[in-house]
């Protein structure tokens, strides 16, 4: 690991290529090559986004901070990181293309292996269809609440005639 560089006060300054090549190098063979392939065009966006906003690169990896401590956070935060031996990650030669064509056959071999698919309930459809749900069962409730009063409400003169008989004859 002392052969990732390390971006911050006191240390020699590094550029984005260098700071990129240690968070894979700090990644690499511990998190699934997915997790490095995103985390490493994520914090490439945002270095250039930043950069093109007018800040100074090293400014924005100073910020950034050690690469080891990011991967530390990422292989923390990542289910599965840690349980077993990923494969290295290799820098894909053909580019975006090939990387899309291969998660794309990934999901496709993963759907007909049975493996278990998770729906993101954060959308629009899936909050409309909780309220509506919602609706319905308070609609119910209510329904139900008001056919047992329209049963009650017609026998409560009688209820109340026994029970001030009642009471008169306990009284006596």
């Amino acid at each position: 690991m002392s052969d990732i560089p390390f971006c911050g006060k006191g240390d020699k300054q590094v550029n984005r290529e260098e700071f990129l090549e240690g968070l894979q190098s700090a990644l690499s063979g511990r998190v699934p090559p997915s997790v490095v392939r995103e985390n490493l065009r994520y914090y490439d966006e945002y270095i250039r986004g930043e950069a093109a906003k007018g800040r100074p690169e090293a400014d924005v990896l100073a910020e950034l901070g050690d690469p080891r401590l990011i991967a530390r956070t990422i292989e923390d935060t990542t289910p599965g990181a840690g349980e077993g031996n990923f494969d290295e990650y290799r820098a894909n030669p053909f580019g975006d293309m090939a990387d899309r064509y291969r998660e794309a056959t990934e999901e496709d071999s993963a759907r007909t292996r049975g493996s278990v698919h998770y729906y993101d309930l954060n959308k629009w459809y899936w909050k409309l269809i909780a309220i509506v749900v919602i609706v319905l069962v308070v609609a119910l409730m209510l329904a139900v609440v008001s056919g047992i009063l329209t049963l009650v409400i017609p026998l409560l003169p009688v209820i109340i005639a026994v029970l001030m008989v009642m009471w008169i004859v306990r009284m006596f």
